[in-house]
């Protein structure tokens, strides 16, 4: 019975709404000016800057609808007596709240689509995630607003007081979720307000699946915070309905439903303490000529996320992104598209270095060269050359990182996409602020030297206000040998880590010794950088059940190993992409590698410490640990994007990983530690980084060597120009 009359209440409903003129101007067209109006004035009509507005017109479309539109018609029906003739008919309360708002989600679902269908049509929008997660997205946002716009039409008196109520609620939702001002513009207070209102977490959503091509799977939280809030409110609504303006409103009935959500947007405030919204848009742009470019891939095989080889295939790349992926002979409208045949190579994303310091030249430092602006700019080309698009720097200088972001997402520079940490946290004259001491400020530059819980958390924080995309802390207490060095305290340590977490940000900690490590990982680190040679076998196991990452670097004991023992430079790829004043450095008599060579010890020592982080990199490889490649380029003999390669074949020949767990552990592996999706594979909707090889790397790790061609951001770069053509604007403030 009760199903009958929801069905019919909800078509009567429906019919009044396609009805009326009004209706329809305020919830099909008046939506339109929005979006053509923002689209042109605030997109200017570029397909990627639309596409970051639309999640927020959506949005708003929601609020109005579900507040305007649902509480107003409820409230006009209380007082004109519709309510009162239903009252006296079998329909019950819940009848006529479900039939409310099934007709609501009727008229939004309609809104929405057409707004979609002329975003696409006019402007080409980009949805980035699947349109079934999209769907989903849009349903659940309704889900979460339709009975908030419910409680309104059943606490408002009348249609004077509604209007008031409405306002009250739907300009703070506007104008602090990031509906209508980019949430990232925001200040931080009122950023941490919005945490507190559902529409945050719709604009969350939407751009999560359209702008950064996530799955509602990835979105867990926000989805049941709304998914929550969406049954909650439908719960309360039963307590608030009214039949009669003149019924009292039980205020101690509201009291229990707005308590009841404070306490669900109190939860989410807890959970969810960093926002993905608040980050600036990545745009990817690259040059304005390759603006809205098309590419279809053919004759080639691909790599896709998990490792396996898929033979024969097309890529159609559009506006940077891969748009579809289609097995080889399927026909491919290819009208306004350039097609690239790449003659039987194999594809892969673009390599992630997850250990760089851009800072450091690899040389002897004995040169004033190594540190130059020209020397670092080389290097982001050498990076690209060699198929690594992308980068983890842990421990640089935090300005220029920030200026190289933006620089590289503007499309005014040509380099891999820069992610870091900015100043590693450690104790104070502690690794590697000893080793800065020369230079007057570097230390300070470079590392945030802290002693106390509350100084580590405040440092912390102010990483945090920068964006890095990771906490790097240091356990290092140097050698007994050369220098005894302060090392930061447990309670430090375990404070960053803590406010870290509470930040939405992974850390990592830089270590040296089994015991640094058991630390490390029992005050709740999510990765350790280097394998100490002393990582014992319980400590491994340890690591494998929490899920702790190991970034091995053993391109960089392999390095301080060869140049101690006098070995030549012979690889091809070093003497190609390297300037010849690092590889003069090296073998400078001034430089203290030479005089460090003199000792037997140091020699054998550098030795040992290779062979035992292979040997323990081994030990965590068959134990199940998560291996993320990262070079530590930048230190001595670690090449920038060499570096890298090198690392890879470590992997491969000494450590014995399989060529799926190699290429794992510079894509997917090391993307899946940055929170990035669409970067590290090769799926519809990621962005297109790519590298095409010569030869397949799923048999012979040296294929790496063999890069034909890399495509970052859906433009081609031609290896061999990128040392010899102006790659943009950006200069580093710390060279000389």
């Amino acid at each position: 019975m009760m199903l009958k009359g929801l069905t019919a209440l909800s078509w009567a409903y429906l019919l009044e709404a396609m009805r009326s003129k009004t209706a329809l101007f305020w919830n099909l067209v008046f939506p339109m000016f929005f979006l053509f109006g923002f689209a042109i004035i605030f997109g200017g009509s570029d397909p990627r800057r639309v596409s970051y507005i639309v999640p927020g017109l959506l949005t708003i479309t929601m609020i109005s609808a579900s507040f305007f539109g649902v509480s107003m018609t409820m409230v006009m029906q209380r007082e004109t007596g519709v309510y009162r003739r239903l009252r006296i008919t079998p329909v019950s309360a819940a009848t006529v709240v479900l039939a409310h708002a099934a007709t609501a989600m009727a008229n939004l679902l309609l809104s929405i689509i057409l707004q979609l269908v002329a975003a696409k049509v006019f402007f080409n929008i980009i949805i980035a995630g699947s349109w079934l997660d999209l769907s989903l997205a849009v349903l659940l946002s309704g889900f979460a607003f339709i009975p908030l716009g419910l409680m309104i039409g059943s606490v408002a008196r009348d249609t004077k007081t509604a209007p008031a109520i409405t306002n009250v609620l739907f300009f703070p939702m506007m104008f602090l979720s990031g509906a209508a001002v980019p949430f990232f513009m925001l200040p931080g207070w009122l950023q941490t307000i919005a945490r507190f209102l559902p529409a945050t977490y719709v604009v969350e959503i939407l751009q999560g699946v359209m702008v950064r091509g996530e799955s509602l799977s990835t979105l867990g939280l926000p989805v049941a915070i709304l998914l929550l809030s969406g049954v909650l409110a439908f719960l309360v609504n039963a307590l608030l309905f009214r039949w009669e303006s003149t019924e009292p409103i039980r205020k101690d009935r509201l009291a229990v439903a707005v308590g009841t959500l404070t306490a669900v947007y109190a939860i989410a405030f807890l959970l969810i303490p960093q926002l993905k919204i608040a980050a600036p848009p990545d745009l990817r742009r690259a040059e304005k000529a390759d603006r809205g470019q098309a590419l279809l891939l053919t004759h080639c095989s691909y790599i896709d996320e998990t490792g396996r080889l898929v033979a024969d295939a097309q890529l159609l790349v559009r506006d940077g992104r891969i748009e579809r992926i289609f097995r080889a002979g399927a026909s491919v409208d290819t009208t306004g598209v350039t097609v690239h045949d790449l003659d039987g190579g194999f594809v892969i994303p673009g390599l992630i270095d997850s250990h760089v310091h851009i800072g450091g030249s690899a040389g002897g430092s004995v040169s004033m060269k190594e540190f130059s602006k020209d020397r670092v700019i080389h290097d982001l080309q050498a990076y690209l050359g060699v198929g690594v698009t992308a980068f983890v720097s842990l421990t640089d200088d935090l300005d220029d990182l920030i200026a190289l972001r933006e620089a590289v997402q503007r499309g005014d520079m040509r380099a891999p996409r820069p992610f870091f940490s900015g100043p590693s946290i450690t104790a104070p004259g502690g690794h590697p602020a000893a080793r800065f001491e020369t230079v007057p400020g570097l230390a300070e530059r470079l590392t945030r030297q802290v002693t106390t819980a509350a100084e580590a958390e405040q440092a912390v924080r102010e990483l945090a206000e920068k964006r890095v995309d990771v906490i790097k802390l240091v356990l290092e207490e140097g050698n007994e040998a050369f220098r005894k060095l302060p090392r930061l305290s447990e309670e430090a340590l375990r404070a960053a880590i803590r406010a870290a977490h509470a930040m939405g940000l992974k850390t990592t900690v830089h270590v040296q010794t089994d015991a640094h490590a058991r630390l490390a990982i029992d005050v709740g680190a999510d990765g350790l950088e280097h394998a100490p040679a002393d990582l014992s076998d319980d400590t491994i196991a340890l690591m494998a059940r929490r899920g702790v990452t190991l970034t091995p670097t053993l391109a960089v004991f392999e390095g301080l190993k060869n140049v101690s023992a006098g070995t030549p430079i012979s690889d091809s790829l070093v003497h190609r992409w390297v300037t010849p004043d690092i590889l003069q450095s090296l073998q400078s008599p001034a430089s203290w590698i030479n005089m460090a060579r003199q000792s037997d010890a140091f020699v054998q020592t550098m030795q040992k410490l290779f062979d035992r982080a292979v040997d323990r990199t081994a030990a965590a490889y068959r134990q199940g640990v998560r291996i993320i490649a990262g070079s530590d380029a930048g230190n001595v003999a670690t090449f920038h994007g060499i570096g890298l390669i090198r690392e890879l074949e470590l992997y491969a020949r000494a450590v014995g990983m399989s060529p799926r767990e190699v290429f794992l552990a510079a894509t997917r592996h090391s993307a899946d530690r940055l929170g990035r999706s669409d970067l590290g594979r090769i799926t519809e909707g990621a962005v297109a980084d790519l590298v095409v090889l010569k030869a397949n790397p799923l048999q012979d790790v040296r294929a790496y060597r063999q890069v034909a061609w890399v495509y970052f951001n859906g433009r081609r770069l031609h290896p061999e120009q990128l040392l010899s053509t102006n790659p943009g604007s950006w200069q580093p403030q710390m060279g000389l």
